[in-house]
Order: structure tokens, then sequence, then C-alpha cells
């Protein structure tokens, strides 16, 4: 499960990725709302604008590069959430927000 949020959720996520889920119930404590998923277990966080239910695809470069493919079984989005600025962390609560938009000439729709 890959939950994206926006830019408001930001300080929520530093302090949701500073506490461990096995001593704190993330979704009570800070104010989420869970939602069930179709294809696997954990459910969606309401409040992201997009979720991914995936499964793991391939592990064989877990141990020498800390990499695992997914395999995406079902997306969801929030049509509520227009435009969403997206957020990628850096770590230490250092994020690149998602900038402006750019068109250029194209030969597709």
């Amino acid at each position: 499960m890959i939950a994206i949020p926006a830019l408001a959720l930001a300080p929520k996520v530093v302090v949701v990725g500073n506490c461990s889920g096995r001593r704190v119930e993330k979704f009570e404590v800070f104010g989420l709302t869970p939602v069930p998923a179709e294809r696997v277990s954990p459910p969606l966080i309401a409040e992201c604008f997009a979720n991914l239910e995936c499964r793991v695809a391939d592990t064989r470069l877990a141990n020498k590069f800390n990499l695992f493919v997914l395999e995406v079984l079902k997306a969801w989005f929030d049509p509520t959430q227009k435009n969403p600025k997206t957020i990628h962390h850096h770590g230490h609560g250092r994020f690149t927000v998602d900038g402006e938009m750019v068109k250029l000439k194209s030969g597709k729709p």
C-alpha cells in the first residue's frame, strides 16, 4: 500500500514518520481516516489524494540495494482534491514541492 499525500499533509507526514506503528495507533493519534482497500489488507488513507494497492512482485534486489519491485493492483484518487501539489521527502523534514505546470507542443493530445 502506497499513500500519496499532498502538500497540506506535509506536517502530518513528518510526525507520522517519526513514530513507530508498533507503539502508536497512527490513524487515531494523528486524525487520519482509514478506508478499506479492495485488494490488500492495509487500509487506504482518505486524506491522501492518491492511494496505490500494491503487492511485492520481485525481491531479488532487496539485499543488495534495498529495492523492491511492486505491482500496482488498484489505484485510487480523490477527485475533490483539484491540482494537488505533490511532495517529495528528502529526509529530516525537508521536502521538494511540485512546481509550476509547463505545456510543450506535442503531436499527441
